[in-house]
Parts: structure tokens; C-alpha cells; sequence
């Protein structure tokens, strides 16, 4: 788990990294450099850790269950119900881009399924329809999304 030192930064210092953070990552973030933060920053355990956590909001956001969450993400109730409460107490900001996601994962699905009832519809010419409809059953079944 990782540890912070336990000497306490003068308030200015401390107001100046917390400032430059963000910054920092909104530069790397409008040239599309991510993912070289995170990597180059943050531990493997920390990447999960975080990872999880948004994973948790996101689910909680689109109305999956307590119970659901656990089972899927295999984290602790108690880990649950803190980013619920964090949810619910956060800057309003956070919801609602998890929200959007949300509902842009939601008209993804829909145009997947449409794609698939589409092609599941219209039988190859003149083709083996076995493998045909293995195909689709395997693209439906890649196409899944875990939550």
C-alpha cells in the first residue's frame, strides 16, 4: 500500500504541488500522453487501486448492485460503499462525466446490438451457414463488455 511521509508540508508547498498536479496532467491529457503518466507515475498495485475504484463509480452510476460490484470487481462492500459515499459528496463534475460515459456506453451497446440483429438476419449467399452463425455467436460473445 503506498505511504505518505508522516512530516507535514508547509500550507504554501502544499498548495503548490496540489496545484500543479492537475496541470500537469491536463497538459499531458490534451496531447492524448495519458497513459505515460499513469505508467510512468503509479505502481501497478496504485494503477488497480484506481482503476477500481472508477470501475466502482462508473458501475454505481449505471445502477449495478452492491452485491454485483463485488462479484465483477472482486473488491470489499466496504470499498463500495466508500465511493458511494464519495459519489454522493463529490464535486458534481465527477457524476456527471461518469454519467455521459455511461450513456455513451449504453448508445454502444445499442448500436451493437442493432449491428448484430442486422447480420443475424441476413443469411450468407450461397455460404455454410454453420460457420456462419459460429461467427456471430463468437463476435456477440467478444463484443460483451465486462460491466
Amino acid at each position: 500500500m503506498p505511504q505518505v511521509s508522516k512530516h507535514r508540508l508547509n500550507q504554501q508547498v502544499y498548495n503548490k504541488i496540489f496545484s500543479l498536479f492537475p496541470k500537469f496532467l491536463s497538459r499531458l491529457s490534451k496531447q492524448g500522453k495519458e497513459q505515460v503518466v499513469i505508467n510512468t507515475l503509479f505502481s501497478s498495485t496504485e494503477k488497480v487501486m484506481l482503476a477500481k475504484r472508477i470501475a466502482i463509480a462508473f458501475m454505481l452510476i449505471k445502477g449495478y448492485t452492491y452485491q454485483q460490484i463485488v462479484d465483477k470487481l472482486k473488491v470489499s462492500w466496504g470499498t463500495v460503499g466508500k465511493m458511494s459515499e464519495l459519489i454522493k459528496t463529490s464535486d458534481p463534475t465527477f457524476t456527471k462525466e461518469l454519467e455521459k460515459m455511461a450513456k455513451q456506453d449504453a448508445f454502444s451497446d445499442f448500436l451493437n446490438s442493432i449491428d448484430y440483429s442486422i447480420s443475424k438476419s441476413v443469411p450468407p449467399k450461397g455460404g455454410n451457414w454453420s460457420a456462419w452463425r459460429r461467427r456471430i455467436e463468437d463476435d456477440k460473445r467478444k463484443g460483451t463488455q465486462p460491466f
